[in-house]
């Protein structure tokens, strides 16, 4: 009797722990996913084809303007950007204008008999220059060598018999920076004015620009885009500076048809401007930097690639 006791627990048990599940084997199967990597993207901003020294040949200067003179638009110069990253994120593009530095282009110098005028040679002597020293130096044929009517314009002189004050010098002795428009177009068009994402035109003074970044636009890998460069001189008058000594005709009573009307008229067209001549002879040189970022977006869900 206590036999078949002992056996009835130990069989109860047994039935117990089958149905709990967590002591017998059962099937099972594994597979194993191989070759799993993450490697980081790039932005990798290329300007017409080239990168900077030392890891490309360099970006040439895109832009090369002589004999600027006022009134006239000068362009396109095309640029080129592309993002040859491999990021899909979009990356924003800008140019940024620095380094700009003003000068006075150097006047011409007479070296005659090499070359030049006799009748210069003659009566200024070897090396006799076209220019004319600067008041600011206080000392003759030294300094800084401008042609007449820089001077005039900014120093004051004579304009035609009309004796007028100086406008002042701008900058590092340059005007250049304050009278130069630069203007960034979609298109060969130079009406078609890139506005940026922030709504913004993009046309400004120069020196407006400098040390500014300029957001042009977001750009996306292997979708290059042009965009083009146009420069503008513009042309002070007297009435810029609240002057008023050239006189137009009708300010003189004269009317078109009365004995010396022409001649007034021809006047103001050639003077009333003169105090653009600051412009002459001077130059800017400055540095274009294109820049590409790719901005964070935090908590983006980016879709995977699935084969």
């Amino acid at each position: 009797m206590k036999r078949n006791l002992i056996l009835a627990v130990v069989v109860i048990a047994a039935l117990s722990l089958a149905g709990a599940g967590g002591v017998f084997a059962t099937w099972s199967d594994s597979e194993v996913s191989l070759d799993n990597r993450i490697t980081t993207g790039s932005v990798d901003l290329k300007v017409n084809g080239a990168d900077d020294a030392p890891w490309g040949e360099g970006v040439p200067a895109k832009v090369t303007i002589d004999c600027m003179i006022p009134l006239k638009i000068y362009g396109p110069y095309e640029v080129e950007l592309w993002n040859a990253g491999i990021c899909q994120f979009p990356s924003h593009a800008y140019i940024h204008i620095k380094n700009q530095v003003c000068s006075n282009a150097e006047p011409k110098v007479n070296s005659y008999p090499d070359g030049g005028s006799y009748w210069w040679y003659e009566n200024y002597g070897p090396g006799a220059t076209t220019g004319y020293p600067d008041p600011s130096t206080g000392q003759t044929y030294s300094g800084d060598l401008k042609p007449e009517p820089e001077l005039v314009a900014e120093y004051g002189g004579k304009v035609n018999c009309v004796t007028v004050p100086g406008v002042g010098v701008d900058g590092d002795d340059c005007s250049m920076g304050s009278g130069v428009r630069m203007t960034i177009t979609n298109s060969t068009d130079p009406e078609d004015i890139l506005v940026n994402p922030d709504g913004l035109r993009l046309v400004d003074l120069l020196y407006k620009w400098d040390c500014q970044e300029i957001y042009l636009f977001d750009l996306m890998p292997c979708q290059p885009r042009t965009i083009y460069l146009w420069f503008y001189l513009g042309q002070d008058s007297e009435e810029d500076f609240g002057l008023n000594l050239i006189k137009h005709p009708d300010e003189l009573d004269l009317e078109p048809g009365d004995p010396g009307y022409d001649n007034a008229l021809l006047h103001w067209k050639k003077f009333n401007d003169w105090p653009s001549w600051r412009y002459m002879r001077d130059q800017i040189t400055f540095d274009m930097e294109f820049d590409l970022w790719l901005e964070d977006t935090p908590g983006a869900i980016v879709s995977p690639n699935v084969d």
